[in-house]
């Protein structure tokens, strides 16, 4: 159990709360977006897949063309991947990106009526190896990933390999607004065997940093818990949702990227893994899993950590120059440029020998 500077520290970057505790505020808050989920829900359990899928593509050229504002940020970190692309070619692959987040949508209201075993053949884990000797550790997995592709597959994957085995699954998720629509997805998820821990961006947002510390040590505690007994913890890395990140370099640039995933790591001796999940083009899923990486900190502590990041990102970005379409972050992430000396913080990487 965490205890003294490293404790209050990792409560503050995580920021957690349980999907309860904002009732009051619930309260006030409007029920159509609750009652669009439901409905949504409801009339996707009728539909086929494909045919679900059929209706993404006007609907994102809808959405793109008359809410043009909404996905400014998302346009501005394509840019940063595809700087070559005209202005006819990018308004494509923000198109292409908003169908397939579409998409991701629509596996996430499907999976509260279709049963586990549906998920399997549209799924494949490439490098399986690398999961299960990091499982076979004994210490527990955290598994990092970015916003790329269906999260939902990725769950009902890992969900098959290691909950069948006396382990748990919890993932790392932004507590959404309204707290009702958040609770329908803790819901959702549970049903597939994922548990749920809440960042609560909104506590952070307010500033109200009592509920930020008291709720931040339950979260603290469950990451802890679900390690312990040799369970695996999803985290994505290509988000800063608190604003406790730290400047690393990404894609050549300057980017807030958390360091809790490594903190953890190095403090548990827990496995750290980067995982990749990407649709093909008949929407099957590829989960590849890559080589460990390991958390080395010497005497600069921080330095340490950055580094650490830093591999995880240089081992993700090949995925994400390749499936720039399938990146969902809505918030520009991406700073200037980085000088030369910070861009190599890491050093290079050679293989699987660097890793």
């Amino acid at each position: 159990m965490m205890v003294g500077p490293y404790r209050r520290r990792l409560t503050r970057a995580l920021g957690a709360s349980s999907a309860t505790s904002d009732a009051v505020a619930d309260s006030r808050e409007s029920w159509l977006p609750y009652l669009g989920l439901r409905l949504g829900e409801l009339a996707l359990r009728a539909v086929d897949r494909r045919a679900a899928y059929s209706l993404t593509g006007p609907l994102a050229a809808f959405l793109v063309a008359c809410w043009p504002s909404h996905w400014s940020g998302l346009r501005a970190n394509l840019v940063v991947i595809r700087p070559d692309l005209g202005r006819g070619e990018m308004r494509r692959l923000l198109r292409r990106n908003v169908r397939n987040f579409l998409k991701a949508w629509i596996d996430v209201l499907q999976m509260a009526h279709r049963p586990l075993e549906a998920w399997a053949p549209w799924l494949r884990i490439q490098d399986e190896h690398y999961l299960d000797e990091a499982w076979g550790q004994g210490k527990g997995v955290i598994i990092v990933s970015l916003h790329l592709g269906s999260w939902e597959a990725a769950i009902a994957a890992l969900r098959g390999k290691f909950v069948s085995q006396g382990s748990g699954v919890a993932l790392l998720a932004e507590q959404v607004r309204p707290i009702r629509c958040f609770n329908w997805l803790v819901r959702t998820r549970a049903k597939v065997g994922c548990q749920v821990i809440p960042l609560n961006v909104d506590a952070v947002r307010r500033g109200d940093q009592v509920a930020v510390h008291r709720s931040g040590a339950a979260a603290v505690r469950q990451i802890y818990r679900v390690l312990s007994q040799n369970g695996v913890v999803v985290m994505a890395i290509d988000r800063d949702l608190l604003g406790t990140g730290t400047p690393v370099p990404f894609l050549g640039r300057r980017a807030s990227i958390p360091l809790g995933a490594v903190e953890i790591a190095a403090r548990t001796g827990a496995a750290i893994l980067p995982v990749s999940l990407v649709r093909d083009q008949r929407d099957n899923y590829l989960c590849r899993a890559y080589p460990p990486i390991e958390v080395t900190l010497g005497e600069d502590r921080e330095a340490g950590l950055r580094r650490s990041a830093q591999q995880l990102l240089q081992v993700l970005e090949p995925e994400l120059r390749d499936h720039p379409d399938q990146w969902h972050v809505m918030q520009p992430l991406f700073g200037p440029l980085m000088a030369a000396d910070e861009v190599s913080l890491a050093g290079p990487l050679d293989g699987e020998a660097a890793l």
